[in-house]
């Protein structure tokens, strides 16, 4: 892959790539509107977010600055709140996008190598938002019980390069085509990703039993870290599974994880249950609140529309002063 130097506003050190006349919102009828709402998202975005640490620059200001250690719930809410202001926010979605460079701005260190590393180097930030198309596309056979047809897979890079946009991703040499694409991932699987420690730390605490502490009082502690321990398993084996699951051989294999065809078929069995169970409940239980009443106002409009194609509110004479076609008599006010 050719490397192509920055320009100037698109250095680490810009916080601002794209002006908000310059971002294209996700269509709320989207494929990416449909399946990025849903909670069964979540364990795909934990792949993402695996194979985003596993690039040097990525795993060593995450090590040194997050609190998935110290507080992994609470910084998984905070990542997926962010997410869903990107697809489901409006203009909202802007003003997130921008919070997130500035508050990425100040996360900068000098590696094990001595050279200076920012969380705003570009090829780094960059791949951030590339790991959510191939994740989404290794996931559509547990999520929709088959693979992207090619014009959704063509709607969902579209709307990853929107998304690009929305969270101030500096674009020159960011790929323009699913072609383009492919060969950058290679790429970067092959060149530049790691087994990086902070991403085998993410590996491991999706096997830990969650531990309350601080969430709860002392006197009650260690009651509720056993019932969340026995609670969680599983919630636990679904994450572990499909993050590993969604990840291609290459990767698992940088990683040093293995994947039986045992993994593979629990998988395919958990995931067709969750189908299941999405074709009978409603939708308020299966979608993350922001993502439910986002598309329910999207399907009023959608309503408000189609009534209002139905007919009019006004009966209005044509210039010769007969009625206009089917309307009756010219109306009286």
């Amino acid at each position: 892959m050719t490397v192509t130097q920055p320009s100037p506003t698109e250095s680490a050190g810009a916080v601002i790539s794209h002006a908000d006349d310059e971002i294209e919102l996700i269509p709320p009828d989207s494929l990416t509107a449909e399946l990025t709402g849903r909670f069964t998202f979540l364990p795909v975005n934990g792949a993402a977010f695996v194979m985003q640490v596993m690039h040097p620059t990525i795993g060593d200001i995450v090590g040194k600055y997050s609190v998935f250690r110290t507080d992994p719930l609470g910084r998984a809410v905070r990542s997926i709140d962010s997410v869903l202001r990107w697809v489901y926010g409006g203009t909202e979605a802007i003003e997130e996008g921008k919070r997130l460079r500035r508050m990425h701005q100040p996360l900068q260190m000098r590696n094990a190598q001595g050279a200076h590393i920012s969380a705003l180097n570009p090829e780094a930030y960059q791949w951030v938002i590339a790991t959510a198309f191939p994740t989404s596309c290794s996931a559509a056979p547990l999520i929709l019980g088959r693979e992207f047809t090619a014009p959704e897979r063509d709607e969902v890079f579209r709307d990853n390069r929107r998304i690009a946009k929305i969270v101030q991703v500096p674009m020159r040499g960011y790929p323009e085509s699913i072609e383009e694409f492919w060969r950058y991932y290679d790429d970067m699987v092959e060149n530049t990703l790691v087994a990086h420690p902070v991403a085998l730390d993410l590996i491991a605490q999706m096997k830990a039993a969650p531990r309350l502490d601080g969430a709860v009082p002392p006197p009650v502690l260690r009651l509720a870290n056993t019932v969340a321990r026995v609670a969680a398993v599983p919630v636990q084996k679904l994450n572990y599974l499909t993050t590993v699951g969604v990840m291609e051989p290459r990767v698992r294999e940088i990683l040093g994880l293995s994947w039986s065809a045992d993994e593979q078929r629990e998988l395919e069995r958990i995931h067709s249950a969750i189908r299941l169970s999405y074709r009978v409940l409603p939708e308020r239980l299966t979608y993350f609140p922001l993502a439910y009443h986002a598309r329910r106002h999207h399907a009023a409009i959608q309503a408000m529309k189609r009534r209002e194609g139905a007919g009019a509110a006004y009966k209005v004479a044509d210039r010769a002063g007969a009625p206009a076609a089917g309307q009756g008599p010219p109306a009286k006010f």
